[in-house]
């Protein structure tokens, strides 16, 4: 859908060559037929755990995690408005989960033995279907129209389709089968949409643990606190926002003197992909945006996915998430833009992606919307926590490009507080069945990655915010898209 783009503006080093991004030894040729003739794929088979310790292949075997947590994907595979409902079992109604559009998917972080139940919107007591979570499979699906063992009663129900939802109805058809030979080769579950592209940008390899990485940015650190009058919100917009080659950096004589910023990625796990990189921000830069702070009001943290949901429908579900948030729009000050700069560096992307765009900019991109979101800035008091979930939601089946997170940048930027760790619950290692947790740290960047090379969403990269024992803790997240930025 999109081709790979030019990676920056500018002239930029880094340890890895263009070969190390497109040859991933991680994919591999996958022949599959859905019924219209042999095609092949690269897809993703994650490595035996033994080579992330640079081991033999087989020489270690993988625990088994303490958390058990699982996606669960629901599709509607009908032409009705759906309710999605976690059942608690316990003869009291469900709690809602989404709203599934016609032909459309939801989901949710769940558990195996977790059970599940559609309704149609206008009635909430009839159940048309159930499920129970039963690892592995994590997509559930929907289908009033095939009916098993009966072609009159499929045909019938297929001749109650218009044309637009038969098609729909066969690209759901398509997928699943897909899906099914997808697990059968990979051991995964297909948990994006068929067909979807592989990611446009070039993702840093994870092989083995501490592995690094390191690249060059322009985007030097700010050392001293520019006075608050040049501190205002940008207003140029478009290509008059770019910096050439050999132009100054935006307030240079507030950062250090180096021209360049050494960024160096390590690596802490290797499924799902996640990475420290150290002095991502300076104290005065942290000290900027906690200043920014000041008169910002925040607001109760939703959910990923649970923006269809009205804010009653959500009560009974949100106490997965009890921190407080805010958005930080790039344009905010020239601090703010240096950071969405240098985050463009550290993921080797174009910083014009990460804004929006003039005509004449990146041509061969259709979208001219940022792939990345404003900056949330989150607060966690004492109790506070984000239970283990993902980032990445279920694109509309009309949209072209399948749109999702693709990667997620942490920024901490306090530190000495009890718990408040970031945790993969689910890493794969061969030593711990607990999970991986990352000490915040003022300045410290973790980079992950919610896709896997071959464009499907990784379950893996299941990650929490753990619970505040002692003190508070403040970060930022920086969510970026992929290929574009479309809910």
């Amino acid at each position: 859908l999109l081709q790979t783009l030019p990676s920056t503006t500018h002239a930029q080093e880094c340890s890895a060559r263009d070969a190390d991004f497109t040859n991933d030894p991680a994919l591999h040729t996958m022949k599959f037929d859905i019924g219209y003739g042999p095609q092949e794929l690269q897809a993703y088979i994650q490595p035996d755990v033994s080579t992330f310790y640079q081991l033999p292949v087989g020489s270690r075997t993988p625990t088994t995690p303490k958390h058990n947590g699982w996606a669960a994907k629901f599709v509607n595979m009908s032409n009705k408005r759906l309710r999605l409902f976690w059942d608690p079992k316990n003869g009291r109604p469900g709690s809602l989960i989404a709203n599934l559009e016609p032909f459309n998917s939801g989901g949710t972080a769940s558990f195996p033995g977790h059970a599940f139940y559609v309704t149609p919107m206008e009635d909430e007591s009839k159940v048309l279907q159930r499920w129970s979570v039963t690892p592995p499979q994590a997509v559930y699906f929907y289908d009033p129209i095939t009916v098993p063992g009966d072609e009159e009663a499929t045909q019938q129900n297929l001749d109650r389709l218009t044309h637009d939802e038969f098609e729909k109805y066969q690209r759901h058809v398509d997928n699943r089968e897909f899906s099914k030979q997808y697990f059968e080769f990979t051991g995964r579950e297909y948990l994006a949409f068929y067909p979807r592209n592989a990611p446009t940008h070039k993702m840093w390899r994870a092989d083995y643990f501490g592995q690094e990485h390191w690249v060059t940015t322009k985007e030097t650190h700010f050392i001293e606190m520019p006075e608050e009058h040049e501190l205002g919100s940008i207003v140029k917009k478009g290509s008059e926002r770019l910096v050439g080659e050999n132009d100054a950096r935006i307030l240079a004589q507030y950062r250090s003197p180096e021209p360049y910023l050494n960024m160096t990625l390590k690596v802490l796990s290797c499924a799902p992909r996640a990475f420290e990189i150290e002095n991502f921000l300076s104290q005065t830069e942290v000290d900027h945006i906690m200043y920014l702070t000041t008169g910002m009001k925040l607001h109760r943290s939703t959910t990923a996915g649970s923006d269809q949901i009205t804010a009653d429908e959500r009560d009974s579900t949100r106490n997965t998430r009890t921190s407080l948030n805010t958005w930080v729009y790039r344009e905010k000050s020239a601090i703010i833009d240096t950071i969405y700069r240098r985050a463009a560096d550290l993921q080797l992307m174009n910083e014009a992606l990460l804004r929006p765009r003039s005509k004449d900019e990146l041509p061969e991109v259709k979208s001219k919307r940022s792939i990345a979101e404003a900056l949330q800035l989150v607060h966690y008091d004492v109790g506070q926590e984000y239970t283990a979930h993902h980032d990445w939601g279920h694109p509309d089946i009309d949209n072209e490009y399948q749109p999702a997170r693709y990667c997620t940048l942490l920024l901490y930027l306090n530190e000495g507080m009890e718990g408040g760790a970031t945790q993969f619950p689910r890493w794969v290692n061969a030593e711990t069945r607990n999970g991986l947790d990352v000490e915040p740290k003022i300045g410290k960047a973790v980079l992950f990655y919610s896709q896997l090379p071959d464009g499907n969403m990784d379950d893996w990269s299941h990650h929490a915010a753990m619970p505040v024992r002692v003190g508070e803790k403040w970060l930022m997240n920086l969510w970026t898209w992929d290929p574009v930025y479309e809910k």
